[in-house]
């Protein structure tokens, strides 16, 4: 038996869920899969138990538990943690069980800490060393660690005697379609995942008065969740001071497997992100998904959007609202359906989870032999 935690995700995240464990019960593993969220959608299967708890319970209230339950399950061989919140949670399992442990690293948390962090430079500095030096005293305990990039650094896993795995958040194949891009709505601009200042959401909506005077009958569909209520109140009170309220429609989260349809709808897909340390590492997920779409990609001009070999791109430069309302008025106006075809072709190449699913795989294989 696998067991799979995250404390923090949705439980259908693409990464973990869609990618990581489909693969493995399509290989043949038994998984128990843990989730703490809002969204109560069992995934349970054949092969896969699934048993999410509510986001209302702490974090600490949510290790007790799951660390219980699994002590009353068959043998455990692997815990694969998702979030640095669950360090204790993968020692104490391994402890008790003797399973051997998987560190899978989304983001690079020093990046995290130095953009969200409102402490001065020293106290964010000494943050940062506290952290380096829990990853590296938990790393005493992991056997593997996969990143999703190999721009994370964190505290130098090589350095540490590791090679990990690279899985970068390639979408699935499964996921794309040969659409049609007539059927895409005339003028239309499509943004999801997490709703937060630093993804330059509030740039973008005062970057649109601009795109309307061009482009009259321009829409834009938001969708994703707010990371606090207060900025839910600042996105609102900035459609309504802007008169934006026909132009900008705000969704919540959808499922991952229901949010390609909306993609393959919309002409553009925007990244507004503003430059901050965390977004100068990540690849986000959405540029392929847009790729995959055969959306038109607006997207600001960080280090993460050029590491790949795409075509038509536009770069805004970041937290500019009057360059980033002239790369939009200007990639509608100048769309390349022959740029659009070439970038899903190299996402059903190259850049997908299929193509590189079996470094998973031989992971588990080579832990478990």
């Amino acid at each position: 038996m696998i067991v799979v935690v995250s404390c923090l995700h949705f439980p259908d995240d693409e990464r973990i869920y869609h990618r990581q464990i489909l693969t493995l019960l399509r290989n043949g593993f038994e998984v128990k899969y843990y989730t703490r969220s809002s969204n109560s959608k069992n995934l349970s299967e054949k092969g896969l138990v699934h048993l999410n708890f509510s986001d209302n319970i702490s974090i600490s209230q949510y290790k007790k538990i799951i660390f219980n339950n699994i002590l009353n399950t068959n043998k455990i061989f692997v815990i694969h943690i998702h979030e640095p919140q669950l360090f204790s949670l993968a020692i104490d399992i391994k402890i008790s069980t003797g399973a051997k442990v998987i560190y899978d690293v989304h983001e690079d948390y020093p990046a995290i800490i130095n953009t969200f962090s409102r402490w001065n430079k020293n106290i964010k500095r000494l943050k940062e060393k506290y952290w380096i030096f829990k990853e590296k005293q938990f790393l005493k305990h992991v056997n593997e660690i996969i990143v999703a990039s190999s721009a994370i650094v964190n505290s130098n896993y090589k350095a540490q005697g590791f090679n990990p795995i690279i899985l970068e958040n390639f979408p699935s194949k499964d996921f794309i379609n040969e659409n049609d891009n007539k059927k895409k709505i005339k003028n239309s601009i499509i943004y999801h995942g997490s709703l937060a200042p630093e993804r330059g959401i509030i740039e973008l909506i005062e970057a649109l008065p601009f795109v309307v005077n061009e482009i009259p009958d321009v829409t834009v569909s938001l969708y994703g969740s707010f990371r606090t209520n207060r900025f839910k109140s600042d996105v609102y009170s900035a459609i309504n001071r802007l008169k934006m309220n026909n132009v900008i429609f705000l969704h919540d989260h959808v499922l991952h497997k229901d949010i390609w349809g909306k993609l393959e709808s919309h002409m553009i897909g925007v990244i507004p992100f503003n430059d901050n340390p965390l977004t100068r590492i990540g690849t986000p997920t959405k540029l392929f998904e847009f790729m995959a779409a055969r959306c038109k990609v607006v997207c600001a001009d960080l280090p993460p959007m050029k590491r790949y070999e795409f075509k038509g791109l536009k770069f805004f430069q970041s937290g500019n609202i009057e360059s980033l309302s002239n790369v939009l008025i200007n990639a509608m106006h100048n769309i390349s359906n022959k740029d659009l075809l070439f970038n899903q072709e190299k996402i059903k190449s190259h850049y997908n989870w299929d193509f590189i699913s079996h470094r998973l795989i031989d992971l588990y294989v080579r832990l478990l032999s």
